[in-house]
């Protein structure tokens, strides 16, 4: 037995209005077509759920009982259709993504603030994890996105460049950094530094491309988490070599970046996907906004 959600209609409205006319009107179609849909659903049912007269229609005791359950199943379609409208139009949902580190703590509070003021019935649920476990959390977790740098190509996935990062060093604001337009990494080699481990992609990155030209790091810290740097650099513990786009401003007010070249590196903070997943609307809000964000941080060259 297939109910449809119009003879559904036609049969509250008629039990409602005690008239196929009025019932007809309200549904916004003709008298007949109600009296198809009533009797199309008094075969379905087997019953019959109206006694009609020339002057009246009045519900039978099959009709009565079956007008609350009627109500209840037309309240939930209406219900499911009003959610779904919501999640169409990104009204209402849930975005679940992963950030690598380094985007949680300096990129992405900005862009979330941005979609909580825009959006803010859409439930977030950020995950940031270690930038060389974005891509295998992503292949297994629910999340439907993730942001951070990755580099190369990955086989079932979609890398999109959202921003890039000049490498920089990071320093306090003094008045001789800060008048300081660039930094050479020689210039830098007779500096007290603090640069990432050996083992994560931003160090292999610097290291190879210094490589490339006959020269080597040699920091004076190695850390493993960037606003471990940023906070040794605050306090006057050396130069932090990161990307310009790492540096949170609000957090580290004292702090200023100035690009260093010969050679000049760049990351990039990318957008991560799934092919042949479709993003829910409330994610590609998100992405949209951080679209716009991102780039528009990222006009500023330095500090």
């Amino acid at each position: 037995m297939n109910l449809t959600l119009r003879q559904l209609q036609a049969f509250a409205g008629v039990y409602r209005a005690r008239s196929i006319t009025r019932a007809a009107r309200e549904l916004g179609i003709t008298q007949s077509a109600a009296s198809l849909l009533i009797q199309q659903l008094e075969a379905q049912l087997g019953v019959k759920l109206f006694d009609r007269s020339t002057r009246s229609v009045q519900p039978t005791l099959a009709a009565d009982e079956a007008y609350q359950s009627a109500e209840r199943m037309l309240g939930d379609a209406q219900g499911l259709s009003r959610r779904m409208r919501d999640l169409a139009q990104a009204r209402a949902g849930r975005v679940a993504f992963l950030a690598s580190a380094g985007a949680a703590s300096a990129l992405l509070p900005l862009v979330l603030a941005k979609f909580r003021a825009s959006y803010p019935y859409i439930e977030i649920d950020m995950r940031d994890v270690a930038a060389d476990d974005l891509v295998p959390r992503l292949s297994t977790t629910d999340a439907e996105f993730a942001i951070g740098s990755v580099e190369g190509e990955f086989a079932e996935m979609t890398i999109e460049t959202l921003t890039r990062g000049r490498l920089s060093a990071i320093g306090r604001r003094t008045a001789d950094f800060a008048a300081r337009r660039s930094l050479t990494w020689d210039e830098l080699a007779q500096l007290p530094t603090i640069a990432m481990r050996r083992e994560t992609r931003i160090r292999m990155q610097i290291d190879q491309a210094l490589g490339a030209q006959g020269k080597h790091l040699s920091p004076t810290y190695e850390v493993t988490l960037i606003n471990t740097a940023l906070a040794m650099t605050a306090q006057g513990l050396g130069l932090a070599i990161l990307p310009a786009t790492m540096l949170p401003a609000d957090q580290f007010p004292t702090l200023i970046a100035k690009p260093l070249m010969r050679p000049a590196i760049t990351r990039p903070v990318s957008l991560l996907k799934r092919q042949g997943r479709t993003l829910s609307p409330a994610a590609q809000a998100f992405v949209a906004t951080a679209r716009v964000v991102l780039a528009a941080r990222a006009a500023p060259a330095s500090g």
